[in-house]
């Protein structure tokens, strides 16, 4: 074994097999299989000649990928335990075998666990543990006990081997997930960029704004995804490491969310107008314009702000203020005092300024100015 130690812990965090697993799978499944194994043992010593599967079992329920989720878990997995094998016990003796009694152990164990807001993890074990006790420990007195003592080795043993041996979030993958919806904002700015360069029609528009508006979901998983990288720092000395990262990456998603709003409140307008839709070049320029700025915002959120990255952003937001100023100028000789135009396409004026102002945020007032 320890020939092959130096080969697996040399491997990259993003190694895999191709279409396959990741080392991060790999690791846990290793972890878990060795603290199941250790599990089973410490319940050999608890009751020597008992046969203790629920140890190992509650090995595999509880390990999770992330310290705070595996606490979750064995929490969850001890409490249904204990309230099953307890309800189980007390109507064991006044009821007696048969389908309506175990309909009613299921009802009843399902709601109480939903009462007492143990989870699904938890709330299911209420009525697993309630029928295997009432079944199986009216012909094995000992059962409910040892069901619990194997369930609590189980769980203590694995919290222990995660707690020894905890799983870190990759700073890439958390900066990736977190900058989901900003690559999706600029992927509709483009869109919509393309489609108003051209005659356009209310069936684009009505696209567009579909579009958008599946930003509140991309945007709901990403905020999500990232509550669970920060809930899985707690008691995880190996994550605190990534602090830095999930720093900027909630930077990232806070700016992500802001420019969703934003795109959709454009594409609505685009809707609204889009009766009297023409070719809008203009608007397009200053799309594509604010597209590659946010662009830009993103790799310079990903790099963790390198100098590099940092003039690149404000090449991006110089070129995208003279696309604002430039488009205003024409607009105003365009459009004149005719409100219509204003309420409707000039929300795509206001709203592209507000994606500026964000992006543009890490930026000095001087590199915002032309060179």
């Amino acid at each position: 074994m320890s020939r092959w130690r130096p080969w697996f812990v040399s491997l990259q965090p993003g190694w895999d097999w191709p279409g396959l697993l990741t080392r991060q799978q790999v690791f846990l499944a290793a972890k878990t299989a060795i603290v199941a194994g250790l599990a089973w043992e410490a319940a050999l010593v608890a009751h020597p000649g008992s046969k203790p599967y629920f140890a190992p079992l509650a090995v595999l329920l509880v390990v999770q990928p992330t310290v705070y989720d595996s606490l979750l878990r064995a929490f969850q997995r001890v409490a249904g335990v204990l309230v099953g094998v307890t309800a189980a016990l007390l109507v064991s003796r006044l009821l007696p075998e048969g389908a309506w009694t175990i309909g009613l152990i299921i009802f009843v164990g399902l709601l109480l666990g939903w009462a007492v807001h143990l989870g699904p993890q938890g709330a299911v074990q209420i009525p697993v543990s309630a029928l295997l006790v009432f079944l199986v420990g009216r012909t094995s007195p000992g059962y409910g006990g040892e069901r619990i003592i194997d369930t609590l080795i189980g769980a203590g043993i694995a919290v222990i081997g995660v707690l020894l041996s905890p799983s870190a979030p990759g700073a890439d993958a958390v900066m990736s997930k977190a900058l989901t919806p900003l690559r999706r904002c600029t992927e509709i700015l483009r869109e919509v960029s393309a489609g108003i360069s051209s005659p356009w029609t209310p069936e684009q528009a009505t696209a567009w704004r579909q579009d958008a508006m599946t930003l509140i979901e991309t945007t709901t998983t990403a905020r999500r995804e990232h509550q669970g990288h920060q809930l899985s720092t707690r008691w995880n000395v190996r994550a605190r490491r990534e602090r830095a990262a999930l720093g900027r990456a909630e930077e990232a998603l806070r700016s992500g969310e802001r420019i969703a709003i934003y795109i959709r409140s454009m594409a609505r307008a685009l809707v609204d107008g889009s009766a009297g839709a023409r070719p809008m070049p203009t608007l397009s320029a200053l799309l594509a314009e604010t597209a590659s700025a946010t662009e830009a915002y993103a790799a310079w959120e990903a790099s963790a702000g390198t100098p590099a990255d940092r003039r690149l952003l404000a090449t991006a937001v110089r070129a995208a203020d003279d696309a604002l100023d430039g488009a205003l100028a024409r607009v105003q000789d365009r459009w004149g005092n005719d409100p219509d135009r204003w309420l409707t396409f000039g929300i795509t004026l206001a709203m592209s300024q507000r994606i500026l102002a964000e992006i543009g945020r890490p930026l000095e007032l001087a590199e915002r100015e032309p060179a």
